[in-house]
């Protein structure tokens, strides 16, 4: 089944996933938090040299608290406290993720299997069992490698852009936009740079696929290929397939590997604005020495995570090639159903034959049964025991067909 392009794999990703949208909830709510008491001890930073240069004049002091010791001491007790929930969130959002992982992958893997037991023998026998293990296998736990880490890391970047921004325009709204400037053209540089690396994954993973096909293949017959002495030549044929999935693999490494250094580059021309235009701002007593320490040190939280976005959108390319692998598996429709009748099992069989003045009984681990009365079926027999026109002996353990 070919995916539709208008449906996004992560909507289809959600739409499997809807049982467990109170965890995933949880978890967005404690990366979230996670992230906004992990900036906080820049802004504690930015609040105790404000203490320390203007000492009387601090915020502190406007606030109420005129010792300069009771400041400090206000200053420790929060860094404490907000020390201890960013550790709490931190493993509240790492073991809620994780959790998430492992159900999912659990999940989608028994479903799939499940849904491909289901499938007429045609499909079987049009597709290589290599591609269909490794959609099982290695795109399954693709997706377990992404829920692990990488939509946190996609949440803790956005929540960090998100609150640096606002507190740069709230601070010194005159360097914000000299701060933010950047911003666009690494959104668009990371959007120009998902696209470009999606087909290359895609093809990545159906690379995998056709490795997978011939390992399995050749494994499978191993007999074979020594009886015939045709290893050299099925060596040669591992060696091509797995020539091309190193190959595609590179295509995917020589962009993906050039998104951090040219985002590096654009990121820096935000930081040196910040860094010498917030420094005059301050030395002309129009920035507050603490406010300007802020900005300095949240724009240097700003930096890091966004030279790591690369490998999250990488994490996160491989993660989409392989759900809509996986789904169009999941979803390919079942031309040929099983039937939903249960059939009979012994106890119903021997009530059925002494019903009709059969004898049944077990000798030496098998199943014997008489008739007495020879009869033919009748077109409607209600069960296959009724075709018995004499006797028959069943051994345990063997199926038996009666013609």
């Amino acid at each position: 089944m070919q995916e539709d392009p208008s449906v996004h794999p992560l909507q289809r990703l959600l739409k499997y996933a809807h049982r467990y949208y109170p965890r995933i909830g949880w978890a967005i709510a404690c990366s979230i938090l996670n992230k906004i008491f992990d900036l906080a001890p820049s802004f504690l930073i930015g609040i105790a040299v404000d203490v320390v240069v203007q000492r009387q004049n601090s915020l502190l002091s406007h606030w109420g608290v005129k010792d300069l010791f009771l400041q400090l001491v206000i200053l420790s007790a929060l860094t404490f406290v907000i020390w201890g929930l960013e550790s709490a969130f931190q493993y509240a959002y790492d073991r809620l993720w994780r959790n998430l992982a492992q159900n999912i992958q659990h999940d989608l893997r028994l479903d799939t299997y499940s849904h491909l037991q289901e499938l007429e023998l045609a499909y079987f026998e049009e597709r290589s069992t290599g591609a269909l293990l490794s959609i099982l296998n290695d795109d399954i736990n693709q997706l377990e490698r992404f829920l692990d880490g990488g939509a946190n890391n996609i949440l803790q970047v956005a929540t960090t852009v998100v609150i640096i921004s606002t507190v740069f325009f709230i601070l010194a709204p005159n360097v914000a936009w000299m701060a933010m400037l950047p911003m666009p053209f690494i959104v668009w540089g990371s959007i120009a740079f998902q696209r470009q690396l999606a087909p290359r994954y895609a093809d990545v993973r159906e690379k995998v696929g056709l490795l997978n096909s011939r390992l399995s293949n050749n494994l499978s017959g191993i007999t074979t290929i020594k009886s015939f002495t045709t290893e050299d030549y099925e060596r040669e044929r591992v060696t091509l397939e797995s020539e091309a999935y190193r190959r595609s693999n590179s295509r995917a490494i020589a962009l993906s590997a050039a998104f951090i250094p040219l985002i590096r580059i654009v990121i820096l021309v935000g930081f040196l604005s910040t860094l010498l235009y917030g420094g005059m701002e301050a030395i002309a007593g129009r920035l507050s020495v603490g406010s300007y320490s802020v900005l300095v040190f949240l724009t240097q939280s700003l930096l890091w995570p966004l030279t790591r976005l690369g490998e999250t959108f990488d994490l996160y390319q491989r993660a989409m090639a392989s759900t809509n692998r996986v789904m169009n598996l999941l979803e390919t429709p079942i031309e040929i159903h099983s039937g939903h009748r249960e059939l009979g099992n012994w106890e119903t069989a021997r009530q059925t034959a002494e019903g009709r003045g059969q004898k049944v009984s077990t000798q030496n681990s098998k199943l014997k049964i008489q008739n007495p009365h020879p009869s033919h079926p009748t077109p409607h027999a209600p069960h296959p025991l009724q075709a018995i026109s004499n006797s028959a002996t069943l051994p345990s353990l063997t199926t038996t067909a009666h013609l």
